[in-house]
């Protein structure tokens, strides 16, 4: 009994090892070295399509590089240049890779090379059919997209869009709405009057941005640069001083406004003042920076209100200095440095009569005397 038991389990179990056998042979190695072939294949095929796409690119740029350079600096007429890009158009079948290059191309001829005719890059762009990307773009539903758009108005200076990214200037979406303001100012003429009614507040860095862009356009000072001193926000205020500082107009900020403007809430309002007092060199606003001195209530206002002093200031703001080093105990070191500073910068011989009645306070002092002399002693 157990010696038939042990011959049909033998028999089983070498029925199962040539069945995996066979299996093994005829469909699982052979499916695993065709596998194999077809995963070598694609790599080839995909490398060989790279290297082909990559010759193409490389093929299209330099032939798109001399074809622009031909169109910008020759005496083509409109129709003669339209009819050169449809011929280039037809002989190259552009994708999509492509006309992005072109188009990035064309943006960043305009941005670095002053000599381009702001017409001819318009004509180009248009002829090339890029205002209906464009014009796609702004009506996709992504902020991204019709930003993308506002870059492609913005840089080749299509003007007669300025209407279509205006009705983004209240959009809830705060990088759209950034991004619509810089394109706006860009595409603007010389008044930048889209700054009149703007109600948001701007960013540090688009206001670097629109001042960039007015100072690159070679302007005068904008017409309406006293309304924008008058505006109630805060954001506009700040870029009208920062351009009354930069065309060195000081007549067109009156002392009537520095009082104004110095008792806006906004500490960085103030703050912009009082420098361009100081830029400006407006001796006459003295008075007025002594007055708003008590009310400062920002400490980084009050040191810059005695840097201005160190220009604009006199012998006689010595005694109201002097009183608050010996009036109040509290005061803030960096600004009883910048005090001793003025002081001792204003009139060498003061502090050889100037005592405290405390011999650490005396101390302290000379130690501040020492570093007005000189700066690099710690």
């Amino acid at each position: 009994m157990i010696s038939l038991n042990f011959k049909a389990s033998y028999f089983l179990f070498s029925l199962n090892a040539e069945s995996i056998y066979y299996f093994l042979l005829y469909f699982f190695i052979p499916l695993i070295v065709l596998f194999v072939v077809l995963i070598v294949l694609t790599l080839l095929y995909t490398r060989y399509a790279v290297d082909k796409n990559d010759d193409f690119k490389k093929d299209i740029e330099n032939e798109t590089n001399t074809f622009l350079t031909e169109l910008i600096f020759s005496d083509f007429t409109a129709p003669e240049m339209k009819s050169k890009i449809k011929e280039f158009k037809l002989k190259h079948k552009l994708n999509k890779n492509s006309k992005k290059y072109i188009l990035n191309k064309i943006i960043h001829i305009k941005e670095n090379l002053n000599e381009t005719n702001e017409h001819t890059m318009l004509l180009i762009y248009k002829y090339f059919g890029f205002d209906e990307i464009s014009n796609k773009l702004i009506r996709n539903r992504k902020w991204y997209s019709k930003s993308e758009a506002f870059h492609h108005y913005q840089n080749i200076g299509y003007k007669i869009k300025t209407g279509h990214v205006k009705q983004f200037l209240n959009s809830k979406n705060k990088a759209l709405r950034s991004n619509a303001i810089i394109a706006l100012i860009s595409l603007s003429d010389e008044k930048f009057d889209v700054l009149d009614n703007y109600k948001y507040t701007i960013s540090k860095s688009d206001e670097v941005k629109i001042l960039d862009i007015i100072y690159r356009k070679k302007s005068n000072i904008p017409k309406n640069i006293k309304n924008w001193l008058n505006s109630k926000n805060d954001s506009i205020v700040i870029i009208a001083i920062k351009l009354i500082v930069r065309f060195r107009h000081k007549q067109n900020i009156s002392l009537e406004q520095i009082s104004y403007l110095l008792n806006l809430e906004n500490p960085s309002v103030r703050k912009e003042v009082i420098l361009a007092i100081r830029e400006l060199v407006m001796f006459e606003a003295n008075d007025i920076l002594m007055q708003h001195f008590t009310k400062e209530t920002n400490i980084r206002n009050k040191i810059s209100i005695v840097k201005t002093l160190n220009i604009i200031g006199t012998s006689e703001n010595i005694a109201f200095m002097s009183g608050l080093l010996n009036e109040d105990e509290n005061l803030d070191l960096d600004l009883k440095l910048e005090i001793v500073n003025f002081i001792n910068k204003t009139n060498l011989s003061f502090f050889k009569n100037f005592k405290f009645n405390n011999e650490e306070k005396n101390t302290e002092l000379q130690k501040m005397i020492a570093h007005s002399n000189c700066p690099y002693l710690n």
